[in-house]
Parts: C-alpha cells; sequence; structure tokens
C-alpha cells in the first residue's frame, strides 16, 4: 500500500473513532478552547524564529485536534459554501440534531432551530440552514 493509501486509511480510522464519540456541546469546549487561545506562541518571547517556529507549529497541531474534536459525533451533510457546513448528530445526547459549523467567519457552531426547538432532519430536509441559525 502507497503512504497515501496508508494516509488515508489512518485518516478514516480517525474519522470513525470521532463518529463513535458523543458530540460535544459547544459550549462544553468554551474553557479549553479559551486556555488553548491564551497558549498561543507570540513571536516576541522567543529568541530567534526557529524557537518560535517549533512552538507554534505545535501549538497549531493541538489546535487541529482540538478544531477536529468539535465535530465528534457528528457528519457534514450539507456544505452551505464559503466555509459553512451542515452537521448532523449521530451520537450523544444531541443525536439527530442539526448544527450549523459557522466556524469560517464566526468560530461558532450553532444548533439549528425551529419554533424554539432543536431542528431534526425531516424538519431539515427541503429547508435552509440559514434560515434555521439563531444567529
Amino acid at each position: 500500500m502507497s503512504i497515501r493509501g496508508r494516509l488515508g486509511l489512518a485518516r478514516g480510522l480517525e474519522h470513525q473513532l470521532r463518529l463513535a464519540t458523543d458530540f460535544p456541546h459547544p459550549d462544553s469546549l468554551r474553557a479549553y478552547e479559551d486556555e488553548l487561545d491564551a497558549r498561543e506562541p507570540l513571536r516576541q518571547n522567543f529568541p530567534d524564529h526557529n524557537a518560535f517556529q517549533a512552538a507554534w507549529e505545535q501549538w497549531d497541531a493541538e489546535y487541529g485536534v482540538f478544531q477536529e474534536r468539535r465535530t465528534s459525533g457528528a457528519v457534514f451533510i450539507q456544505d452551505n459554501g464559503c466555509g459553512f457546513s451542515t452537521l448532523l448528530v449521530v451520537t450523544g445526547p444531541h443525536r439527530g440534531s442539526l448544527w450549523f459549523d459557522g466556524r469560517a467567519t464566526c468560530d461558532r457552531i450553532l444548533p439549528l432551530s425551529l419554533c424554539g426547538r432543536p431542528v431534526l432532519f425531516m424538519d431539515w430536509l427541503g429547508g435552509s440552514s440559514m434560515s434555521l441559525v439563531g444567529w
């Protein structure tokens, strides 16, 4: 198997493991995200560019894992353009509900709602995710 094939297989397994993990309500991750943001390396705190680059790459890798964790237990069911997506939660207490991934601009994942209740898949069919986001 080629390196590309092995990498694809590893990513597929990582995705399957994330699907088996409960979808975390975005509010449950806020404190960790704030702490992670506060640890972002700043250039002025390092003696040279190489030391800064190494620290920043390590921090960025941790941030990437965190971003993946934010959508654990959910599948992307619609690309809404401009980096926005609709998620269907498949595990955990929010199973069956739909969420709007607006991280491209506002760094938020928001529940879709209809008349004050969570939007379920059948509610969403034929509708528009953008009209169901409680901005």
